[in-house]
């Protein structure tokens, strides 16, 4: 076999997925957790009364937070699948949506216990 022929069949052998690549990717999902994550707490305080109103500023506020992190998750998950790297694009994606979900479920406990507190105070 020539060294050509070589260099051929190398070229045509799938790549091992660039991991310096995976772990830029892997840093876009952990802010874009983080963000998302510091949006809902922006919404719990604002429902607590320890912030000012949830006006449309707030609103507008969260919204933007919400949005930069989808953007974020949706380009890394991008990249990740056009490096073909399988793995993280599952397992970054997978922890992603169980620590939203979480943390939605939590905010859907906290407003409904602040609402039964609510219906129960003294009048």
């Amino acid at each position: 076999m020539s060294p050509w022929e070589i260099m051929l069949v190398a070229a045509e052998a799938p790549k091992a997925p660039n991991l310096w690549g995976a772990l830029g990717c892997a840093m876009a999902y952990a802010a874009a957790l983080l963000t998302a994550l510091d949006a809902f707490a922006d919404m719990l305080l604002a429902r607590s009364g320890v912030a000012t109103a949830f006006g449309p500023a707030h609103r507008l506020k969260f919204g933007g937070k919400l949005a930069a992190a989808g953007l974020t998750v949706v380009s890394a998950g991008v990249v990740l699948a056009l490096d073909s790297n399988w793995f993280a694009f599952t397992a970054l994606s997978f922890v992603f949506v169980v620590v939203i979900s979480s943390a939605i479920l939590l905010m859907r406990r906290t407003a409904r216990h602040t609402r039964v507190q609510a219906e129960n105070a003294p009048q």
